[in-house]
């Protein structure tokens, strides 16, 4: 089973957006899929149950939880046969993140282009730092539109902190804002549009960093 947390010391940054379209996509390549929602404000819980609702499925699994019964969470997705966990936290710098980043084979910091969004990030990213979990940190930039010294800036700060930083850029954002409100994926609703086609490549991204992460610990191991 692997893990993948997904954090953000701001608000709006696209976290559970990216989350949830992540979950439907790792679906559609076979996999057993949870999702755990530590936010108070259980955005990805509530959109499950809109997605029950609306196409009658209750996958992937989404369950609402607190750090402290984190542990208990993942083992109980282990035992159920989950082949990957993917974390939502809240909008903050909290026991949350620790215990996320902690438990996360990789650890995923969307963000945007603005300069608020460029401190929210340098923070989220000292703080991974310190608690030593930047060497399996990417970020992702997520609708940083055509501002080119923006997308230089946040490149800048990943290097500045050695953490890695994906190529590609999710733009789109209309068509999966559209997709959650119908319960759906945006690879379920518009699996030909260019939002789709930008979340099948982040997700091939992310699983090919997290495959090099566990060969890498395998190595340590042995």
């Amino acid at each position: 089973m692997r893990v993948w947390s997904v954090v953000s010391q701001k608000g709006g940054s696209g976290k559970t957006t990216l989350l949830l379209h992540l979950a439907v996509a790792a679906m559609a390549k076979g996999l057993t899929v949870s999702v755990f929602d530590l936010d108070p404000q259980r955005s990805a819980e509530q959109w499950s149950e809109l997605r029950e609702a609306r196409i009658n499925t209750d996958e992937p699994a989404v369950v609402h939880g607190t750090p402290a019964g984190l542990d208990g969470m993942l083992e109980a997705a282990r035992e159920t046969g989950s082949e990957l966990v993917l974390i939502d936290t809240p909008p903050s710098v909290d026991k949350s993140l620790i215990y996320a980043a902690a438990a996360a084979d990789l650890v995923i910091v969307p963000t945007r282009a603005s300069v608020l969004d460029q401190f929210a990030l340098r923070e989220t990213l000292d703080y991974l730092k310190r608690i030593h979990a930047l060497s399996k940190t990417v970020v992702v930039r997520n609708a940083p539109g055509r501002d080119a010294k923006a997308s230089a800036d946040i490149e800048a700060i990943g290097k500045e902190f050695g953490a890695s930083l994906l190529a590609l850029t999710i733009e789109d954002q209309v068509d999966l804002a559209k997709a959650l409100k119908e319960g759906k994926g945006v690879t379920e609703s518009a699996p030909g549009r260019k939002a789709a086609k930008a979340i099948e490549a982040l997700y091939q991204q992310l699983a090919a960093f997290d495959r090099r992460l566990a060969k890498a610990a395998r190595r340590v191991m042995a």
